[in-house]
């Protein structure tokens, strides 16, 4: 087994990327049934502020552990958007571009559809806020383009660092901040997968197209950012 995925690379990269895709739905969901679970007997601004940081400290924590383990097996992209800008700068191939995207999206599906099957209500669907905050379109398409620029920036300033561990934690440390800001707002994703794969388990498409423009324009702002600061280093 070992050798047939040593000879078929991009397989066996893709899978890495569908299971860390997989686990950040899975863990991210898991979270705000967490969130809701302890928030019974609070207000409702207690619960809003406890859902929220439960989630930004469960994906960024998340993050931080997968970009540790698989950042030197698939690059640990766990995010399409990621990928394209990857694709633009000519890091990874057409060919492997298409893989990853299948896999990101089909661990983020699968992802969602562990919680369909466990919770009967829909569980970490992005929308736009209409209650405390009512986001509009331009609002919430603007949080989603400036969170994923300022995590895309730390990715690609952070490429082939010495420090692995604090490439990690500085990856995941923008994910924690990107949904403590934008959660309120649009739930939080800077990750097509992250929305497309609960809005497919649970059926809910409301406003998903801006969680694939929003992220998708922030990592190409944001690569060319990081790639600034980077060819700065001495």
């Amino acid at each position: 087994m070992t050798k047939y995925f040593d000879s078929n690379i991009n397989l066996r990269d893709s899978l890495v990327e569908m299971l860390a895709v997989f686990g950040l739905v899975f863990f991210s969901l898991g979270a705000g049934a967490l969130g809701n679970f302890y928030s019974g007997d609070k207000t409702l601004s207690e619960s809003n502020i406890l859902n929220t940081f439960i989630t930004a400290s469960t994906s960024g924590f998340y993050i931080f552990i997968a970009v540790a383990s698989f950042s030197r097996i698939s690059g640990a992209h766990i995010n399409p958007a990621v990928t394209i800008s990857m694709w633009i700068h000519k890091k990874i191939s057409s060919k492997k571009t298409l893989f990853y995207l299948l896999a990101q999206f089909t661990g983020g599906i699968l992802g969602g559809l562990v919680w369909k099957i466990m919770y009967v209500a829909p569980l970490g669907v992005h929308s736009l806020s209409s209650e405390i905050f009512m986001t509009s379109i331009i609002l919430g398409l603007s949080l989603e383009v400036v969170c994923t620029t300022f995590l895309a920036a730390v990715i690609f300033s952070t490429l082939n660092s010495e420090s692995h561990f604090m490439a990690a934690f500085a990856i995941g440390a923008a994910v924690f901040l990107g949904i403590i800001v934008s959660m309120p707002f649009t739930g939080g994703s800077m990750n097509p997968a992250r929305s497309f794969g609960p809005a497919v388990a649970f059926g809910e498409y409301r406003d998903i197209w801006i969680y694939f423009v929003g992220p998708i324009i922030g990592a190409i702002i944001g690569s060319y950012i990081g790639n600034i600061f980077r060819s700065g280093e001495r």
